[in-house]
């Protein structure tokens, strides 16, 4: 049973990131859909798909994290996500499940870190001997990039 100062997260992988999402911005994990690409966005956001009726942009979680030395590739599940500007898609590798975690047991992000995501590394844990980077969710793309990828078809003119 939890404990009061303890958080649920969403425990994912991607590549060799273990990841935990706060499972109050978590809606659903599934298989992932497709996705149309549009043009002029960073690496990571592969694009855009439809998550039940409605475009969310598609970010690649691995990508996000590992910058220009990780390998792009399809990842196996989405996580969709609610954050301000509505629904996003994160695509990771597996999730591994939920997990409770004691805040004040989480340490901070050392600073060389902190810009790491756009700075959305919010604290570093362990899981399974592993390191966990435990995610804030809420702004992990730039406000200028939401309504290019909210309407790709405007792209390009069309």
């Amino acid at each position: 049973m939890p404990r009061q100062g303890s958080r649920c997260f969403l425990v994912v992988r991607a590549q060799e990131w273990m990841c935990a999402l706060s499972l109050e911005d978590v809606e659903e994990t599934m298989r992932p859909l497709p996705v149309a690409p549009v043009s002029a966005a960073p690496a990571f956001v592969r694009g855009v798909s439809l998550v039940r009726g409605t475009p969310a942009p598609v970010v690649n979680l691995a990508m996000l994290l590992g910058g220009g030395q990780t390998q792009a590739s399809a990842g196996r599940r989405f996580v969709a996500l609610r954050v301000p500007e509505g629904r996003l898609a994160l695509e990771v590798d597996e999730v591994r499940g939920l997990r409770w975690m004691e805040e004040e047991g989480l340490d901070s992000v050392p600073p060389l870190l902190r810009a790491t995501a756009s700075g959305n590394l919010q604290h570093m844990g362990s899981f399974d001997g592993r390191l966990l980077a435990i995610l804030g969710t809420s702004r992990l793309l730039p406000e200028e990039l939401w309504a290019r990828l909210e309407n790709p078809s405007r792209e390009g003119g069309a």
